[in-house]
């Protein structure tokens, strides 16, 4: 579905379908932030609860964690919004829409 780390390919590898309609913009972004931050704010809290850690210790260890697991989710989360724009013939992957 991708032609780099985040660019969608012009038509799927497989079947031939166009992808070039997608429209997924900042979505994808938003949706990673919100479960990231509810995941390390789970995190957070139950180190908080349990060991009573002191702030250097969120540095080391969730800092590194906010950063990579963004990174890693991206890519999912934007073929999941293009799989779901597809799927809901939104945009341009209308068939009517495209005056076909």
């Amino acid at each position: 579905m991708f032609s780099s780390y985040l660019k969608v390919a012009q038509t799927c590898d497989s079947c031939g379908e166009e992808l070039h309609h997608h429209r997924a913009d900042d979505f994808p972004p938003y949706i990673t932030i919100v479960i990231v931050g509810h995941l390390l704010i789970g995190i957070m809290l139950h180190m908080d609860m349990t060991w009573h850690v002191t702030p250097s210790v969120y540095l080391f260890t969730l800092g590194p964690l906010a950063i990579i697991l963004p990174l890693l989710m991206l890519p999912s989360v934007k073929g999941a919004v293009v799989g779901m724009q597809w799927a809901n013939r939104m945009h341009g992957f209308d068939p009517a829409y495209r005056g076909a």
